[in-house]
């Protein structure tokens, strides 16, 4: 169905319930479930910073969201888990101070969602990014890209927790693959940092992942945000992912490979256009680093072995999220692109 005829749709009124989680996070969020027969109008308590859309069922319902500015834009995906009972989860769109919004489906759905974030922090990555110096360079091996702490992107730490515990303590396994993702978000976003700490909360809370589901992420400028929270018994987090073993933390970016690998994602959506190259670059960094720590071949297609339930797949060292779950990630003129970085990554090696 085009478009415009989507809008041709009768509004019906809404039904509200309230905010889910989060008194503590420092964001103001609120979660609305209404019945969208083709058309809704939403209209919002505060002036959101970003909004996601989840819906039971309808896994292949094409979702829209016009903001008053004009703008509209496909409800996304984000990534797929194992909790996700039913549920279909689009990926976080960008919604700078929007009050009002009007969904749009090409299928009704009975139960769908609406989740709204205000950020009201304010952190400039670029002022901080000083503090993040590369390491020096260890004679025969790649160097440690500069790397962002969540303490400098601004994560709300309280999010990892419920009634005073810890919801997902790390657990660490040896790194064997490195899967890369896009995060299906605006281009040329205008505040990188804040729509990561939108993920954040989007994994961590509306989830249930405990915490964002990305090792790292890596905006359109070159900047690696340490995503998973690595922490070890001493309760300090390790900007690099790993125990004092070199094991990696578990993340939430692939279903059923998340142990034993690095999920790195890429802000932004490259279906049809590649990643700058400033990203492109920190990222073959990245890649660099964690394969010569690791010793993994970025050319090789080893075979992957769960250390969770034993299950088999042989799959490139290097590959994207596509290539071990059913999802168009990490976009298609960037997953054409992937035989160049394993290059790039062997050439820094």
């Amino acid at each position: 169905m085009k478009r415009a005829a989507l809008f041709v749709a009768l509004a019906t009124a809404l039904s509200f319930l309230p905010a889910a989680a989060g008194a503590d996070t420092g964001l103001r969020v609120v979660d609305r479930v209404m019945r969208v027969a083709r058309a809704r109008t939403v209209r919002l308590p505060f002036a959101a910073d970003h909004v996601a859309l989840y819906w039971v069922g309808h896994r292949d319902a094409r979702v829209l969201v016009a903001f008053a500015d004009g703008r509209l834009v496909d409800a996304g995906r984000d990534e797929p888990g194992a909790n996700d009972h039913g549920r279909t989860f689009g990926a976080i769109i960008v919604a700078p101070r929007a009050t009002r919004l009007r969904i749009v489906s090409n299928q009704p759905i009975a139960k769908l969602h609406v989740l709204a974030i205000a950020d009201p922090l304010k952190v400039k990555i670029k002022h901080v990014l000083h503090k993040a110096p590369a390491p020096a360079p260890t004679v025969g091996h790649a160097a440690r890209p500069p790397i962002l702490s969540r303490a400098q992107w601004g994560a709300d730490e309280s999010l990892r927790y419920s009634n005073g515990k810890e919801s997902w303590p790390p657990v660490f396994e040896p790194v064997h693959k490195l899967i890369l993702h896009h995060t299906d978000t605006a281009n040329n976003d205008p505040n990188p940092a804040s729509t990561v700490r939108a993920i954040y909360y989007f994994h961590a809370i509306t989830r249930g992942w405990g915490d964002i589901g990305y090792n790292f992420l890596i905006d359109a400028s070159g900047r690696i945000y340490k995503g998973r929270n690595s922490h070890g018994a001493d309760g300090n987090d390790t900007i690099t992912g790993e125990d004092t073993r070199g094991y990696g933390v578990i993340g939430a970016h692939a279903k059923g490979y998340n142990a034993g690998s690095v999920g790195v994602s890429l802000l932004g959506t490259l279906d049809t256009q590649d990643a700058t190259p400033a990203q492109k670059n920190a990222l073959e960094d990245l890649l660099a680093w964690e394969a010569d720590a690791h010793g993994i071949d970025p050319h090789g297609a080893a075979v992957y072995t769960s250390p969770i339930d034993g299950h088999q797949r042989t799959f490139p060292n290097i590959a994207g999220h596509r290539d071990v779950g059913d999802t168009d990630c990490p976009g298609g003129v960037f997953y054409a692109s992937l035989p160049a970085v394993r290059d790039a990554v062997a050439a820094r090696m």
